[in-house]
């Protein structure tokens, strides 16, 4: 007996769901990387830009240089995917960071308002220490401001009180006080002139000083001082900064370095491109900042010919800078020194007379 046996084409390969499964996770390893956002934040090369446009000589002369003072920039990734960590993990211009490092503690939003505010004081400290330099004080200290009261000050002096004098000795800076009670022991009496902080009639408060818990021979006040300062008028010239959405404080030194070049005659950068950064105090000195390598590469990729930054960063930066000559400073003197070293004219400067 013989079977016909009817076939319409080579019989179909066994199924392989291995191979299904495989595909599927990959394709939800794709998704989970490309939507699902990690705690990080990615700092980027952001720019370098000038500081010319950005101060506004509002009272006095104002002289334009061939050469400028930049200021460098982060960019910063707030929202980081899986794509974009692994990005930032395998390139040496990107850095990652965790975000609780970052934020410390604020939302998003209270972080962008805290550097907003860094800036603000970076640029009023600037202005001050560019025209402290040329003999020109902004600011003039007029009382000691009260950040916290505790212990033995509670209940007569508050945060809104500003001490004009200690046992009828003037105090204008936070350090007087300090040097007014120093010698003091728990139990003495001290008698303050004292004023509300935006001005007013004065009044006389009398504290007895406790003891410091660390030190029970030494007189405790209770109080956090901080100097008043105030805004000194009919100045021979006046300076405004406009950096717009830039927010930090690590531009102090190259907007100090910008006012001096623009007030005072002559090529302050010998006609180069500066870049520059670094945060700055009221005493000159130059602090260490973050992202080195994003703005070492962001000055070295606009083309600078030379970059100011801290004295502790300036190896790590000389790593990524290629051919750019890198100075690291530790002052705004060392600065102008630097300057000079590559041909700035940085010897003498003052304002113009008449």
């Amino acid at each position: 007996m013989e079977e016909n046996l009817l076939a319409d084409g080579p019989p179909s390969p066994p199924s392989h769901p291995l191979r299904g499964t495989i595909f599927l996770l990959l394709v939800a390893a794709v998704l989970l990387a490309t939507f699902v956002r990690v705690p990080y934040f990615v700092f980027r090369p952001g720019s370098v830009q000038p500081l010319s446009t950005k101060v506004m000589i509002t009272t006095g002369q104002r002289f334009n240089a061939t050469g400028e003072i930049h200021f460098t920039t982060v960019r910063q990734d707030a929202t980081v995917n899986g794509w974009e960590w692994l990005e930032a993990r395998m390139k040496p211009s990107l850095t990652l960071i965790e975000e609780d490092r970052v934020l410390g503690g604020r939302s998003r939003d209270e972080n962008r308002t805290f550097n907003m505010q860094l800036m603000r004081v970076s640029k009023s400290t600037a202005v001050a220490v560019a025209l402290r330099y040329l003999g020109v004080d902004p600011f003039r200290a007029t009382g000691v401001g009260l950040a916290e009261v505790v212990g033995p000050s509670t209940g007569l002096l508050t945060t809104d009180d500003v001490i004009l004098t200690v046992d009828g000795a003037p105090v204008l800076m936070a350090m007087d006080l300090v040097e007014a009670i120093r010698d003091r022991g728990p139990g003495d009496v001290i008698d303050l002139e004292v004023e509300p902080v935006r001005g007013g009639a004065s009044r006389t408060v009398s504290v007895v000083l406790g003891s410091r818990d660390d030190d029970q021979t030494v007189g405790f006040m209770g109080v956090v001082p901080q100097t008043r300062w105030e805004d000194v008028e009919d100045l021979p010239i006046d300076v405004l900064v406009n950096t717009g959405r830039v927010g930090g404080n690590s531009a102090g030194l190259a907007l100090t370095l910008s006012i001096l070049d623009l007030v005072t005659p002559g090529e302050l950068t010998g006609g180069l491109q500066v870049a520059t950064t670094g945060t700055i105090d009221p005493t000159g000195v130059v602090g260490s900042i973050g992202g080195i390598v994003q703005k070492v590469v962001a000055a070295r990729d606009g083309g600078m010919d030379l970059f100011l930054v801290p004295t502790s960063e300036a190896d790590q930066a000389r790593q990524h800078a290629g051919d750019m000559p890198v100075e690291g400073v530790a002052t705004l003197d060392d600065a102008l020194a630097a300057l000079a070293r590559h041909g700035g004219q940085t010897q003498d400067l003052r304002l113009p007379t008449g």
